[in-house]
C-alpha cells in the first residue's frame, strides 16, 4: 500500500558542521544549567529551550557550558570575535527530530579557535 502521508521531519544536524547530534540531556554541575543540553563533535555547545519563550536564559546557559562553567569568562567573550552562534528552530524532543508543528529552538554556542583566553 503507498504511503499516503509524506513525513515533513528534518533530522537535528549542528548548524556548524551539519552533523547529526544526540538529544539534549540532563546537564550537571551547575546552578546556571536548568536546561536540557548537549555538544557536537565540532567542539559546539547547545542548549534546549522547549518552549521558543527562554532564549536569554538558555543562549546564558549555552555560552556558559562553552565557557567551561566560568561565568567571568563566559561575560567577557564577544560574539563573532571569541564564539559563534547559531539557531535550530522547530525542535522536537520527544522525536529528536525538527517538526513544522514544534516550537522548540537549541541554541548553539562554538568557541573559536583564536577566541579570547582568560
Amino acid at each position: 500500500m503507498p504511503k499516503l502521508v509524506r513525513d515533513r521531519t528534518l533530522p537535528a544536524l549542528c548548524p556548524f558542521c551539519r552533523a547529526a547530534i544526540g538529544p539534549p540531556g540532563e546537564v550537571e554541575g551547575g546552578e546556571w544549567y536548568d536546561f536540557a543540553a548537549g555538544s557536537c563533535t565540532c567542539r559546539a555547545v547547545f542548549a534546549h529551550d522547549p518552549t521558543a519563550r527562554n532564549g536569554g536564559a538558555v543562549f546564558l546557559q549555552a555560552l556558559l557550558m562553552a565557557a567551561g562553567g566560568d561565568m567571568d569568562r563566559a561575560m567577557g567573550l564577544a560574539e563573532n570575535v571569541d564564539y559563534d552562534v547559531a539557531y535550530v528552530q522547530k525542535y522536537n524532543v520527544e522525536h529528536h527530530r525538527l517538526d513544522p508543528n514544534s516550537f522548540g529552538t537549541l541554541y548553539f554556542v562554538r568557541l573559536r579557535e583564536g577566541g579570547k583566553r582568560l
